[in-house]
């Protein structure tokens, strides 16, 4: 490649290609906090409007896809095929940028991934505009005062209408003559109330005593029941860490440090505490940003509350990026602005300035996360004895770090004594800092050691915390975002377009515990308006303002802009209660209408923004999961502590809430039921429909078991008829009673099952690895099954050499050879179709000792087909053609030693490849999981009932 396609190849790295379609707000988001400031640090300097290095203009859509003379180098929504991507990475001849150092891979996946996505840019073609103009907040709907509009005057209020909600909805609706829906069952109507307050189903007990319940207050009773119910807070605790992008691991780290927090979970327990005991909201702001200057010794509870600071990723521990992603979870988290992207420029789109958005880094710049042992202890029911045994361990810990700094500190001095004639003695602290590269891995192995011991069950638990700098730092502007180019000074402070056009410096430290009465203010127009539009959209399904991490002027505007400002301004004005704002929620007829479809209105309404019925939803992660547990009776109801596995087995029963979030390795199944990434604030969870979902209530073991614990229920095997037990199974799973057509459809399965049984079919790995002696004038193998398997190879036990089998070893790549010509090394394929194969695969003996090994190819139809002397240090060369198999058959990879016994270790993984492909490397295996018993009918229909819709979905 030349070098002007060198050129242009990089700065494509920061080029766009704006779309001629309008993007989604996520990608926009994506853009402006990923691409956008890589491109303007990298490369506007030499391919903007006033110069364009190696022909190339990156700042239109006409001027990207003109390319440079040597032709396109990128190709929308297929990284690979583009030739930027393999530029960045290095990949090839040209490895850009050409004179500094090799991107970092978060951004190089940023960029992969925007490629992947089309390249969306959030502008028209042409050159970029200026930044928003100021005058924007003087007529943008969510930047101007929030309102107390009285109910609006409607035709029908008597006979649908409850509340001054009703009013505000249905008056929309006679607009537009449409009717709103029916009230829903009883039954309906409890489901949905438990799920969305406590994400648990209701009880046999609790679904009879409401439907008996005939007063007019019977569901304001049920309301209040649930909001009483500590699982409430778990249920809204959970909704809340979606927003703080909780997790329990820090993210991609550098220098071997440990990836865990060691008091995550102090933080989730906070939340879930701070809505149960319905803590205001204002204060439930101010303890996330300022929980230090709020708490007091005698209650340092609030402090835990600043894990919504502390818990984002770590970036490799890039301070910039991580006050960036702390400004985001402020600004969106809290008043749906997206901040963020001014950190390289003026807001392209709102009236938020550059220095806005420094003067907030300012505030973050301005704390520090002290060590763990300067944290408070929480307070807790913790075993006494507990204490003992941590402080112990703790001791020998921390003595053996102490002890390697010491000795460390001795190496130093005699060096310095015998270069300078005088031995340094440095403090403790200071010699850590001068340790070698092999020095600071060992004293971070020892640190670890300690996090993870703060990690278990023995500690105490103390805050993930922040506290002010002593001395608060004065922030610049950074020059395209860029901190080594520091700019104009600016104050830490609030953002102009909310301080009256006029904020006022930050004074008190940091300026953290000013920011958060900043935002908790009743004349913030954002923060009220924000939270309601929130729990309007989890007990609906949809917000009022459907873009609830946007209230911009990207973002959608309100449905019922007079409705939101209304209970905004009742929120404020109930002391910021949440518990009383679900209750003017739920209580209204809007919220209980049925949420069957009619025609008409759907043809008026397709999208049900005026909500004229409820929307149907479907139960996410966690209220499946840990619905299937309460149905079996398997859920464990423990509340707070150490997060726990449970995506593997053995699953544990707890709330999915307390399940362990690795933001680094997200389990597979968390993305399949869309639940919330973890790296960045989510303002609402997509929702999909995949087949994965389908096969996890089909196949995963988690589910199976459940099912089987609903069969062995006491109630269940109590002796009694067929039809009782279908009953018994509705009432667990449904709680309801089954109708008559319901139970026929079930005896019939359980007939068809236990008179036709389809016993499960175990999976058999082609491979096999075993041991025996070689006829080689017959042609045959005496193989035997190695016995022990270390979980990387198989072996005769756990000691090698073995008494018996000596060194005859099995492992992905090869092995190592038997001590006699009685004990070959044999790695064994059986055919499982007729068909015609070929082999392949080099066999090396590394070692130059010895005398080498003997390598053969042996099939069972055939006899030898391959033999060849492999000598120390030599690699020789495997390659059959058309080789005949019957189903059945076997082909013997054989190795031998020549004569003595010295350093046989050997390299070979075979290839066969037929009407399949068969890899001996990447197909090694230990022994075959224990294959679950087959399910018995009962097992099998409780399984079916679990996989319906009337369990998986709300309504």
């Amino acid at each position: 490649m030349t070098r002007l396609a060198s050129l242009a190849t990089f700065a494509l790295v920061c080029a766009v290609v704006p779309g001629a379609v309008a993007i989604t707000p996520q990608e926009t988001e994506f853009f402006e906090k990923q691409v956008r400031p890589v491109l303007v640090e990298q490369c506007y300097k030499c391919h903007g409007p006033d110069k364009q290095k190696g022909a190339l203009r990156m700042d239109s859509r006409a001027a990207i896809l003109k390319g440079t003379d040597d032709g396109p180098i990128v190709v929308p929504g297929k990284p690979g095929d583009s030739e930027l991507i393999k530029s960045i990475k290095h990949i090839g001849d040209s490895k850009m940028p050409e004179k500094a150092d090799k991107l970092p891979d978060a951004q190089i996946a940023a960029l992969e991934q925007w490629v992947k996505m089309g390249m969306p840019w959030p502008e028209n073609d042409g050159p970029a505009k200026p930044s928003a103009s100021m005058e924007v907040a003087k007529t943008h709907w969510s930047l101007q005062p929030i309102k107390n509009p009285a109910p609006p005057p409607v035709k029908d209020a008597q006979h649908w209408g409850q509340s001054p909600v009703d009013q505000f909805i249905l008056a929309k609706l006679e607009e537009k003559n449409i009717a709103p829906s029916p009230r829903a069952a009883k039954r309906t109507l409890l489901r949905r109330a438990t799920f969305d307050l406590t994400g648990l189903p209701p009880t046999t007990a609790e679904m009879d005593a409401f439907e008996k319940d005939n007063a007019p207050d019977a569901f304001a009773k049920v309301v209040d029941r649930l909001l009483a119910s500590p699982h409430y807070g778990e249920r809204w605790g959970r909704y809340w860490l979606d927003v703080a992008r909780y997790a329990d691991t820090k993210g991609y780290l550098a220098g071997g440090e440990e990836r865990r927090y060691s008091f995550s979970y102090t933080y989730r327990d906070w939340v879930i505490r701070a809505f149960n005991e319905d803590l205001p909201y204002d204060q439930f702001v101010i303890q996330q940003l300022a929980g230090d200057r709020v708490s007091t010794p005698a209650d340092p509870r609030p402090m835990a509350a600043l894990g919504f600071l502390t818990l984002g990723r770590r970036f490799l521990n890039s301070q910039p990026d991580i006050i960036d992603d702390r400004i985001d979870v402020v600004c969106r988290g809290f008043m749906g602005l997206t901040v963020a992207c001014a950190r390289c420029h003026d807001h392209k789109f709102d009236p938020i300035l550059q220095k806005d958005y420094y003067a907030l880094y300012g505030v973050f710049a301005s704390s520090v996360e002290p060590s763990w042992k300067d944290l408070p202890i929480l307070p807790s029911n913790a075993d006494p004895a507990n204490e003992v045994e941590y402080r112990k361990q703790l001791g020998d810990l921390e003595g053996q770090l102490g002890k390697f700094i010491d000795t460390q500190r001795q190496i130093f001095a005699m060096r310095t004594f015998a270069t300078l004639g005088v031995p340094a003695i440095i403090p403790p602290e200071v010699q850590e800092k001068l340790l070698d590269k092999q020095g600071k891995q060992d004293s971070v192995k020892l640190r670890n050691k300690i996090d993870e011991l703060n990690g278990g069950p023995l500690a105490p638990p103390r805050p993930q915390g922040m506290v002010d700098a002593p001395v608060p730092m004065t922030p610049h502007v950074f020059i395209r975002g860029n901190p080594g180019r520091p700019g104009d000074v600016v104050p830490r402070r609030f953002l102009q377009v909310l301080s009256g056009g006029d904020p006022q410096p930050f004074k008190d430290g940091s300026g953290r515990l000013e920011l958060g009465k900043a935002i908790a203010s009743k004349d913030n127009p954002l923060t009220a308006r924000v939270f309601v539009n929130r729990v309007w959209n989890l007990h609906f399904g949809a917000g009022l303002v459907r873009t609830p991490g946007d209230f911009g002027t990207k973002g959608e505007p309100p449905t019922h802009p007079e409705l939101l400002d209304y209970l905004a301004t009742r929120f404020m004005s109930e002391g910021w209660s949440v518990k009383k704002l679900h209750r003017a929620i739920m209580l209204s007829s809007a919220y209980q209408q049925s949420s069957d479809l009619r025609t008409d209105a759907a043809q008026a309404d397709p999208e049900n923004r005026l909500v004229w019925h409820m929307n149907r939803r479907r139960l996410d992660f966690e209220a499946m999961r840990d619905s299937l547990l309460a149905v079996a009776g398997q859920l464990d109801s423990t509340m707070g502590g150490r997060p726990v596995e449970i995506t593997a087995a053995p699953y544990a029963k707890r709330r999915a809430v307390y399940g362990l979030i690795d933001r680094q390795n997200l389990p597979g199944v968390f993305h399949t039921f869309d639940f919330a990434t973890p790296d960045q604030t989510s303002p609402q969870r997509h929702v999909t429909t995949v087949p994965q979902q389908a096969l996890f209530m089909m196949n995963n073991p988690f589910v199976i078991q459940q099912a089987q614990a609903l069969v062995a229920k006491p109630e269940f095997q109590q002796p009694q008829a067929y039809e009782a037990q279908v009953h018994e199974l509705y009432e667990c799973v449904y709680a309801r009673k089954a109708a008559s057509s319901e139970v026929d459809a079930g005896l019939r399965f359980v007939m068809n099952a236990i008179t036709n049984p389809h016993p499960r079919e175990e999976g058999k790995s082609a491979w096999q690895y075993g041991w025996g002696a070689y006829d080689e004038a017959a042609h045959r193998v005496d193989f035997h099954k190695l016995p022990f398997f270390s979980g990387k190879a198989w072996q005769g036990s756990a000691k090698v050499p073995d008494a018996t089998l000596g060194y005859v070893t099995i492992n992905a790549d090869g092995g190592h050879a038997g001590s006699d010509h009685a004990h070959n090394t044999i790695r064994r394929w059986t055919a499982p179709d007729d068909g015609v194969v070929s082999i392949t695969g080099p066999v090396q003996r590394p070692s130059d000792h010895g005398d080498g090994i003997v390598a053969r190819v042996v099939s069972s139809r055939l006899g030898e087909l391959f033999k060849s002397d492999v000598l120390p240090a030599a690699t020789v060369e495997v390659k059959l053609d058309k080789v005949e198999v019957k189903k059945g058959d076997t082909i013997d990879f054989l190795v031998d030693l020549r004569g003595n016994l010295d350093s046989d270790g050997f390299v070979w993984h075979p290839l066969i490849k037929g009407s399949a492909e068969w890899d001996a490397k990447t197909q090694f295996a230990g022994p075959p999981p224990t294959q679950p018993k087959d399910l018995t009918p009962w097992e099998q229909y409780a399984q079916v009932l679990l996989e319906t819709n009337e369990f998986v979905f709300v309504d």
